[in-house]
């Protein structure tokens, strides 16, 4: 078990709740018989900021639903490198189908609310519920097809493309439609990290698409997209 979880899991009850699957907004939502069995075995969880979920390496004791907040999966490299892979929301799921241990090391982007799932009691329900299992090698699925293409932006989009496409992924995620304002939980830094560019180049994208008046920024944690079709022809997608 890993310090972070076993921290967060001493925190006083008031903190630390068995709750069913809620959903983003802190409403539950009607359960299906796999969500239901998950509920059973799910315990709430509240990291701070920037605090470590797990490291790569570590056992992978347990598996998480976001409820609340973002997480960050990243490597850092011997010299003090870090590369993000992947930015997870709320309602995301990881940690699951590990063989062993973690591959990447998750952090709270931001204050966290996570459901922590034993694992070896998900792995029996995967065996016991075929439904679960399939369920699970979606999600898998979904994560490496994410990561795939993640790939292929870096491999071979310009550093402006790359800030577009993160906008347009991220608001399509939140559900923002043109002219409304989206969070953006990341710093500047974690952006840079993720799309493998400098902090400075990624908020000299982010100015020049705002003077062009493609984007609007409320403020540090905010976008607003005005013209969806031409920030998507700015990262080179076609719509």
């Amino acid at each position: 078990m890993s310090s972070a979880v076993t921290a967060a899991l001493n925190q006083p009850k008031a903190a630390l709740v068995r709750s069913g699957l809620a959903n983003g907004i802190g409403t539950v939502k009607p359960l299906d018989d796999d969500l239901r069995a998950l509920q059973q075995i799910g315990t709430k969880v509240r990291f701070a900021r920037n605090m470590t979920i797990f490291n790569e390496g570590d056992d992978a004791s347990f598996s998480y639903k976001i409820i609340s907040g973002a997480v960050r999966l990243c490597k850092h490299t011997a010299n003090g490198r870090r590369q993000i892979a992947d930015f997870l929301l709320a309602g995301d799921y990881f940690g699951f189908l590990q063989f062993g241990t973690y591959n990447f090391t998750a952090e709270a982007v931001s204050d966290l609310v996570v459901m922590c799932y034993p694992q070896r009691q998900v792995e029996h329900l995967s065996q016991t519920m075929p439904s679960m299992g399939r369920r699970l090698l979606v999600l898998l699925s979904r994560r490496l097809a994410t990561m795939q293409d993640h790939l292929v932006m870096l491999g071979r989009q310009a550093a402006r493309e790359r800030v577009a496409s993160f906008l347009l992924k991220l608001a399509e995620r939140s559900g923002a439609e043109e002219g409304e304002a989206f969070d953006v939980p990341m710093s500047r830094q974690d952006i840079a990290d993720y799309l493998g560019l400098t902090i400075e180049t990624v908020c000299r994208g982010l100015s020049e698409l705002k003077r062009s008046g493609l984007i609007a920024i409320p403020n540090v944690h905010q976008i607003v997209i005005n013209h969806d079709d031409d920030l998507h022809h700015a990262a080179d997608i076609e719509d």
